[in-house]
């Protein structure tokens, strides 16, 4: 039993950082032009990884772009009293599969195939893939591949994704 709540208090603790680092970096990245999409605080073997994954809404992101919003991040990140131990920045574009969170997001990508996952299951169902729909008053409209129409809360969203087909 105290092995899991250890496992639970760490999980809390690396979701408060990653909110932490993305409220922190968000408006640097609203200034110079770019959208944060997602940000992941994660442990790798014995190494610390923060991931921010950035978009601007006009073309993708270059090498050039993820360079120089690293030279920015990381000196923020540095100057901050959120991560106490070394850590490895790393920035990306979203790939072709972002990941969609706020709403904004979903507003964008209406009309694009999506996949999510519910939190608990919807009409027996927690995998969904189809068409976005719409997005309006903190609901996503989907129309699943499998069961058609369905009208899923935010809330209940566990995670979202386009879903890029060739």
């Amino acid at each position: 039993m105290i092995a899991v709540f250890y496992f639970c208090k760490d999980v809390i603790i690396k979701m408060i950082k990653t909110k932490k680092i993305e409220n922190l970096l968000e408006s640097i990245a609203i200034k110079k032009g770019y959208e944060i999409v997602d940000v992941q605080y994660v442990k790798e073997s014995c190494d610390w990884i923060v991931r921010v994954f950035i978009d601007k809404k006009n073309g993708g992101v270059t090498v050039s772009d993820c360079e120089k919003m690293s030279m920015f991040f990381g000196v923020v990140l540095d100057e901050s009293d959120i991560l106490k131990n070394p850590y490895t920045l790393e920035i990306s574009s979203p790939g072709l599969n972002r990941v969609l969170k706020k709403e904004e997001n979903f507003k964008r990508f209406i009309g694009s195939k999506i996949k999510l996952q519910t939190v608990d299951p919807i009409s027996n169902q927690k995998n969904f893939l189809g068409n976005l729909l719409d997005c309006k008053d903190g609901k996503i409209k989907i129309d699943d591949v499998s069961n058609g129409i369905f009208e899923i809360n935010f809330l209940d969203i566990k995670k979202a994704s386009v879903e890029t087909e060739f």
